[in-house]
């Protein structure tokens, strides 16, 4: 009879923990355990000692970071435009098109009245779009509010109005949720047909302006709004990079279930870096094999796993 294999140990040579949420972090994809690869995606991790074992917080910056965080993806798309940014499913963006996507969106945001400070919502599954949609509501001066796609209409709106957004990025499948809410609704799909080919207006955006609104509450209760910081997030990622430093020639796989606002920094975090980010399609998230072939073929050297005790 075969031993279960020993999860702890194997994750606290492996993983790290950010926050209740676990990274294999340096693992190449050809020295995987797929054995211990399969333990974990078929039971998730119960071993509390071995979490704690492995949860190492380094502490968060110590003074304001005083340019907004788009700023350094900016940076990355100037200096090595063809560089790969982000893929999902067949479909694939270099930092160059991604930011001048982003630009082109953040451009109809501005048009639509979208000014710097302001809610923006984004009603969208992980894609190249939302991932599109985030970096346009920061370009645009905006704060970016996730919601979740399998809420009721009514629980949208209760979101929106707790967070006072007037704008919503949605793909077309969304419209009629968004019908009754009073919102002004940009529809973007995985396509960028339609975009300009100009510059949003320069918002003067900094360390302290608020980058993403948090929406919390019980079903049922009205929603509670924490806004975050540019200067949060960056703290989050600094953190992050010092426990598991990712950067050009990684790739980060991002393909575990996660609360809608988690989807700014997870996808902030290696476009910042000059990595790449890989979506797992949800159908291929729980197939062991498509999963395995998937990594292989894009070479994974970080993913994200939920661990839940």
């Amino acid at each position: 009879m075969n031993e279960r294999p020993d999860v702890g140990q194997w994750l606290t040579e492996h993983h790290v923990v950010m926050d209740g949420d676990a990274l294999v972090c340096r693992a190449p994809h050809t020295a995987l355990d797929w054995t211990m690869f399969e333990e974990i995606i078929r039971h998730p991790v119960e071993n509390d000692a071995a979490m704690a074992c492995a949860a190492r917080h380094a502490p968060a910056l110590s003074q304001v970071v005083p340019e907004p965080i788009h700023r350094r993806f900016e940076v990355r798309a100037q200096l090595n435009p063809g560089a790969r940014a982000v893929k999902f499913g067949d479909d694939e963006l270099t930092y160059g098109e991604l930011d001048s996507q982003a630009d082109s969106l953040a451009v109809i945001l501005q048009e639509q009245g979208l000014a710097p400070r302001d809610v923006c919502a984004v009603l969208m599954p992980e894609s190249l779009a939302m991932v599109r949609a985030i970096l346009a509501v920061l370009k645009a001066g905006g704060v970016c509010l996730m919601l979740d796609p399998g809420r009721e209409s009514s629980q949208l709106g209760a979101t929106l109005r707790a967070a006072a957004a007037k704008t919503v990025i949605a793909q077309r499948a969304y419209l009629a949720c968004l019908a009754e809410t009073g919102a002004t609704v940009v529809c973007c799909d995985d396509d960028a047909h339609g975009c300009h080919a100009y510059w949003p207006n320069d918002c003067m955006t900094d360390g302290v302006s608020p980058v993403c609104a948090v929406c919390r509450g019980a079903e049922g209760d009205t929603p509670t709004v924490v806004f975050q910081q540019h200067s949060d997030v960056l703290d989050r990622l600094e953190s992050m990079q010092a426990k598991a430093p990712i950067g050009q020639g990684d790739s980060l796989l991002q393909g575990a279930e996660h609360a809608p606002d988690e989807a700014i920094w997870q996808s902030l975090w290696p476009l910042t870096q000059g990595a790449r980010l890989v979506i797992v399609p949800p159908r291929e998230r729980m197939d062991l094999e498509r999963m395995r072939q998937l990594i292989e073929r894009e070479h994974i050297t970080v993913m994200h796993v939920n661990f839940r005790g």
